[in-house]
């Protein structure tokens, strides 16, 4: 009885499969049918839409049917393989090199790179025996520091910033114009050099720039060709930091998500660009400068004040020169002496601090100062400057005075006086 009810059974079940097989069947010919038709229509009317018509997927799975069950041939699946594209990957830092590669001779440096970055902006620079100096709204003026005597150079009305000597030129920018001009030293008109320059440095046959659209480059002194190594992306403010024998160093802050890129190009390859410091946040490092192979920075503290620090290149190691900066401008490297201002209440302070027996002293000061965010140090050839700001600050004291902060000189009604 059972093994009757079995056989009902698998015979049921067989014809049903062959119903299913038939009705596939018909459907997978009616399929065809239409396909038929449509390629048909295909050809007499290019523009006709097929793919709107066909559910593909149904479609796929009747053709893979006929062509299994009903062909018996067997469909092999190949594995799909993604090319994705490669990756770009942040070069190695240019974090060590030999020490020569910082071997300059500083009798062609046309300024030093604290006194062009800080608030001063290069308004004061030497050569031989003589400083030359800068008034907002005046000109361009020399002072000899033996007799204390002054020349003016150039006047009109100028506004020069970033002045660098190198022979008988001084090479300066016109900060209304973006400039840079040359004039002799010893005074006359002055000659367009380029266009479009808000930063430059000169050492030997070049004038490292930053140029108004945020480009990093030079220009070379003989036959004054600009060359540009680098341009910041929109957004990004670039700054210089200093330079080697061979390459360019600079920073760029991302003024939206705050954070800064330490950047170095060669100069004989601008396609060899690398990072020389890892990106820092919250300015935790700020205004860094490069000067004959150390760098110069303000570390933040925990606490959130600032010190002045020191880093040889290629050393991992970071010298504290002073400690809890009340103002953090550029300071200005000259030999084993370090030039930085400071504030005490209202009082505006030029100091002197000796890397070699970490001897601190005043040199300078102006007092009730309403307006320190603009007045920066200024270095040149045995003295010392407190030069900017809005109530047109020009303060100096020698380094070889006894009492050098109450010996100074000021610049008043179109003269140095004491």
């Amino acid at each position: 009885m059972n093994e009757l009810k079995r056989e009902e059974q698998a015979k049921k079940t067989k014809k049903g499969n062959q119903a299913g097989k038939y009705f596939l069947i018909f459907i997978s010919f009616l399929i065809i049918a239409v396909a038929a038709f449509l390629i048909t229509m295909k050809v007499i009317d290019p523009d006709f839409k097929i793919a709107s018509l066909i559910p593909q997927e149904k479609a796929q799975q009747v053709i893979a049917f006929v062509r299994e069950d009903i062909l018996k041939q067997t469909t092999t699946t190949t594995a799909t393989t993604t090319t994705t594209k490669p990756t770009t990957t942040r070069p190695e830092n240019y974090d060590y090199t030999s020490f020569d590669e910082f071997a300059f001779d500083t009798s062609k440096q046309g300024n030093q790179v604290g006194n062009l970055l800080n608030k001063s902006n290069g308004a004061v620079t030497y050569s031989s025996s003589y400083i030359y100096y800068s008034i907002a709204g005046k000109g361009l003026y020399r002072f000899e520091p033996n007799s204390e005597s002054y020349k003016a150079l150039v006047v009109n009305n100028y506004n020069f910033t970033c002045l660098n000597v190198l022979g008988d030129y001084i090479y300066m920018v016109d900060a209304d114009s973006h400039k840079l001009k040359k004039a002799q030293i010893v005074g006359g008109e002055t000659v367009n050099v380029a266009d479009n320059i808000d930063f430059a440095y000169l050492y030997n046959d070049k004038i490292y720039f930053i140029g108004t659209d945020n480009t990093v480059g030079y220009i070379n002194i003989d036959n004054t060709q600009k060359i540009v190594l680098y341009q910041a992306e929109a957004g990004k403010k670039v700054r210089f930091t200093g330079i080697s024998l061979s390459r360019v160093f600079f920073t760029t802050y991302d003024e939206v998500s705050k954070y800064y890129e330490y950047l170095t190009i060669n100069i004989n390859d601008k396609s060899d660009r690398r990072y020389f410091m890892n990106d820092s946040r919250n300015d935790e490092i700020i205004n860094i400068q490069l000067e004959c192979g150390y760098f110069y920075f303000y570390k933040k503290q925990v606490d959130n004040s600032y010190n002045l620090c020191r880093q040889k290149f290629g050393s991992e190691q970071i010298v504290t020169l002073v400690e809890d900066c009340s103002v953090t401008d550029y300071p200005v490297v000259y030999a084993n002496r370090l030039y930085y201002t400071a504030l005490k209440g209202s009082q505006l302070q030029a100091r002197e601090y000796n890397m070699n027996s970490k001897a601190d002293k005043l040199m300078v000061y102006a007092s009730k100062i309403n307006d320190t965010s603009s007045a920066g140090v200024g270095y040149g050839y045995q003295y010392v400057f407190l030069i900017g700001g809005s109530q047109g600050l020009y303060k100096g004291s020698c380094i070889y005075t006894s009492a050098s902060r109450d010996n100074t000189i000021t610049f008043k009604n179109g003269k140095w006086q004491y």
